[in-house]
């Protein structure tokens, strides 16, 4: 398969990203998307797959960013993207505000946020090396995969990834 180009490059590496997450999850968020900007928790429905294109940088050595000028900077060969890709749940909430969630909601609320990062942090690196091994893309190197939250009643994983195309 030919290297991944022209103008929606970063969109087709998003959204190859994103169906590879989706397809591993053993429970499917209800919303999934490749989105603009940076991810917002706009409502905690118990499930949101996200992946958004957070930066794209030019480069002569992957993956740091070009910190002088090459030539007359039309030289760097190399884009790299950072990817994040965002898995979210429902965190368990009190029913009161004198009330704590149970030691059982919290375990089960674990338990579903690190099956998602086992899930998500596989279906990844699993699709980049494949890509990489295809030659769709140039390079690629993952980021530590953070938790997310709790916040407004949500929590997850993030995972963030930089991926290198050739300039075109």
């Amino acid at each position: 398969m030919p290297m991944i180009s022209g103008p929606l490059k970063w969109y087709t590496v998003a959204e190859t990203l994103r169906a590879a997450v989706h397809a591993e999850l053993t429970t499917k968020p209800a919303r999934s998307s490749v989105v603009p900007g940076l991810i917002a928790w706009d409502e905690c429905d118990c499930g949101l797959l996200a992946v958004s294109v957070a930066r794209v940088f030019l480069t002569e050595t992957f993956p740091d960013e070009l910190a002088r000028r090459v030539g007359n900077a039309c030289d760097a060969p190399w884009e790299v993207a950072e990817l994040v890709i965002q898995v979210v749940r429902c965190a368990p909430n009190p029913d009161d505000p004198m009330t704590a969630p149970t030691t059982a909601e919290l375990n089960a609320s674990a338990q579903e946020v690190l099956r998602d990062a086992y899930e998500m942090l596989d279906a990844v690196s699993v699709k980049l090396c494949q890509m990489n091994a295809a030659r769709e893309i140039s390079d690629f190197m993952l980021r530590p995969l953070t938790a997310q939250g709790p916040s407004g009643g949500c929590v997850g994983n993030e995972l963030r990834a930089y991926v290198s195309l050739p300039r075109n």
